[in-house]
């Protein structure tokens, strides 16, 4: 059986009032009206090189974990993708401007530079799309606009060309439920199946101007995959020490691992060896003193330290759903301006005024002993070996408390997806 990953973040954008222009001239590109004619004075198609997408991973790592530790203040389980959540505002950041623009630059960690940027995200999302391998990983964008509507020239340039997105027509203000129903199908298409009805009916109405929608999907097994002869229910003991019953995975081999006096850490590769899950297990049963010290340094501090040693693995098989108001987390993270009535998205368009209303992220995880299943939506609403005979020895790697897991794009260093198990019943 083929396990699958996938992700969907939708940005819908909702309009009214009327829109004050000006931005903080970073862009090398003259600001348009949809009215005017642009010229685009560079393209996406020059060639690309590796590396260009350094500062946008930078700037993805360091958004991750200012998320998570938003995400993870009420304690319970947790599970995200920061790279869909990343994409998704982006895609609206191209279309700020002033302190609007200045505000998600700051906590997304985007590069200011314009040219690094656009390049940085063409290459990393051209480069998560490989055409054939052993696994299949494969990233979407859309922009659903208002029939009629006036978007600004550059900014269908810029969502075209760097973040590949497709542009569509569909009526919102005649008919919002039919184009949440193409919306949806668009997501249940990119995601295999396992994202289905993601707007509801409802959500969408004759307020609404634009959807941008991002997915992402994952299918790969474990490069070692775990015996499912060997899965017993044993003991998993929960942060308050109280002790629950949880199928545990078990299996020995060679796998990246380090260990220090607070945590063990291990990597687990999925086929091709290009992504891999990375638990991070504290010594005691509570994550929040590794939490604490989670930045893009600690993380790539800690994989530098690993090197291949044998391992007695148990990990449990996990299964469980999340659901998130992304609203708060944002503008405690200092993003308060853009879910205002004073966000400025003029580079969208200088018809009326835009603004974020609320970002819904949504996901679901199974862990197995064949590999890994998941799928996400966000809606991001905008209103208006050994010498034989001998037994080696073994470092023993016992998950049966609280963990911390990523998964990790190892060639670019992004983290696609983020976690922490408190409780294997879900």
């Amino acid at each position: 059986m083929r396990y699958v990953l996938a992700v969907l973040v939708i940005f819908m954008v909702v309009a009214s009032g009327c829109i004050a222009g000006g931005g903080n001239g970073t862009s090398t590109i003259p600001q348009n009206s949809s009215s005017e004619t642009f010229t685009p004075p560079m393209t996406g198609n020059d060639v690309l090189k590796e590396g260009q997408e350094k500062a946008v991973v930078e700037g993805l790592n360091a958004f991750t974990f200012d998320l998570y530790r938003e995400l993870s203040a009420d304690g319970g389980n947790v599970f995200f993708s920061p790279y869909s959540v990343e994409v998704a505002l982006a895609m609206a950041y191209e279309g700020a401007n002033g302190s609007t623009r200045e505000e998600m630059e700051r906590v997304l960690h985007l590069p200011g530079d314009d040219e690094a940027r656009w390049t940085g995200f063409r290459y990393l999302i051209l480069s998560l799309n490989p055409s054939n391998g052993p696994y299949v990983l494969s990233t979407a964008n859309a922009l659903w606009v208002q029939k009629g509507y006036p978007v600004n020239e550059r900014y269908l340039w810029i969502i075209r060309e760097f973040y590949l997105g497709d542009v569509r027509n569909v009526d919102f203000v005649r008919d919002p439920d039919g184009a949440a129903e193409e919306i949806n199908s668009w997501a249940e298409e990119r995601t295999r199946g396992r994202i289905k009805d993601l707007i509801q009916k409802g959500v969408l109405n004759e307020y609404t101007r634009l959807v941008i929608t991002n997915a992402i999907y994952f299918r790969a097994n474990w490069s070692r995959r775990f015996d499912p002869g060997d899965t017993a229910n044993e003991s998993f003991t929960l942060a308050s020490g109280e002790k629950v019953i949880a199928p545990m995975m078990h299996q020995r081999g060679t796998f990246n691992y380090t260990e220090n006096d607070e945590l063990q850490a291990l990597e687990m590769p999925y086929e091709g060896g290009r992504l891999s899950m990375l638990i991070i297990l504290p010594r005691d049963n509570s994550p929040t003193g590794i939490e604490g010290k989670l930045t893009p340094e600690f993380i790539r501090e800690l994989r530098e330290s690993m090197k291949p040693e044998l391992v007695d693995v148990t990990v449990p098989k996990f299964r469980f759903e999340a659901s998130y108001s992304l609203k708060k987390p944002l503008i405690d993270m200092g993003m308060g301006e853009a879910f205002s009535g004073g966000a400025n998205f003029s580079g969208i368009t200088d018809a009326e005024r835009l603004f974020i209303s609320d970002v819904i992220h949504k996901t679901f995880i199974s862990v197995a002993e064949n590999g890994t299943e998941a799928a996400a939506a966000t809606a991001v609403i905008i209103t208006a070996a050994s010498a034989p005979g001998e037994e080696p020895e073994y470092k023993v790697f016992k998950a049966d408390h609280p963990f911390l897991f990523l998964i990790v794009d190892r060639e670019t260093g992004a983290v696609l997806f983020m976690g922490r198990l408190m409780d294997p019943r879900g």
